[in-house]
């Protein structure tokens, strides 16, 4: 913690959220650049809820409290979160400080543009090596024990020449084996860079496989592996679900089946 938690600090954090209604806002106090955050406003639908509770069941043996799925953080503030990054930072990775918590919201300072963002601009030349250095570095997160929740790469931004992780409220991570939670990481960065505006099936086909290698290069993982080789079944039959809708959908049904086919090889 800083010693800028003052209610000056508040009152900007405050004004910044009142106008607009996005979760998270940049704004600017005393020269420097922060970004505050809000409680969800509602939590997943039942249907989502069960559906996971049934998947997270099926990969791994053991189930998840309803209540830990929902994501609905109004029952215990922005404390969580908080938390997990001030122990990550302790920890030495490179998360945002935390700066002011209050029990709706809380301030971080501002670190950099998210990857999602900064891909679109990018040459193949630059985001190749990029999204390589990305998922090496997702395996060092890992090999040093940790997970994230939401290792997308909208949850990924890069300051001063280096990456940073933001956005830990999931907590489904604390209740499943390490394992099945670095797992879950990794199928979700997959997923995330397989979806980026610039990256077209051909190109997704050749990237994820080597993205998969850069991975398990920093974090050689037989317990991820057996993880995502239980979950296979699943992918498949998502997969064939998605096939013959293929030619008409959007670019995330046709994604599931690249992937899918991608980590048979895992």
């Amino acid at each position: 913690m800083t010693d800028e938690t003052s209610p000056t600090l508040e009152q900007a954090a405050r004004a910044s959220l009142a106008a607009g209604k996005a979760r998270a806002r940049l704004f600017e106090f005393d020269g420097r650049r922060y970004v505050v955050k809000r409680l969800a406003e509602q939590s997943r639908g039942l249907l989502q809820i069960l559906f996971m509770r049934w998947v997270v069941r099926y990969v791994t043996g053991q189930p998840l409290p309803l209540r830990t799925l929902a994501l609905n953080q109004k029952a215990g503030g922005m404390d969580y979160e908080a938390k997990r990054l001030i122990n990550l930072a302790a920890a030495g990775v490179r998360v945002p400080e935390v700066v002011l918590v209050l029990p709706e919201l809380f301030v971080l300072e501002y670190c950099g543009t998210v990857v999602s963002t900064l891909l679109e601009k990018w040459t193949p030349e630059v985001w190749r090596p990029q999204l390589l250095t990305l998922a090496r570095e997702l395996g060092e997160f890992h090999r040093a024990g940790h997970w994230h929740g939401g290792a997308q790469i909208k949850n990924l931004t890069q300051f001063d020449g280096h990456n940073w992780r933001i956005d830990f409220e999931e907590n489904f991570g604390e209740f499943l084996p390490l394992a099945a939670s670095q797992a879950n990481d990794l199928v979700i960065f997959l997923n995330s860079v397989s979806l980026a505006g610039p990256i077209d099936e051909a190109e997704a086909r050749q990237l994820l496989p080597q993205l998969i290698d850069a991975y398990f290069a920093a974090h050689p993982s037989l317990m991820v592996r057996t993880v995502i080789r239980r979950a296979k079944p699943l992918l498949r039959l998502a997969a064939g679900v998605a096939s013959p809708f293929q030619r008409w959908s959007r670019k995330g049904i046709r994604r599931i089946i690249v992937l899918a086919d991608i980590l048979r090889e895992v």
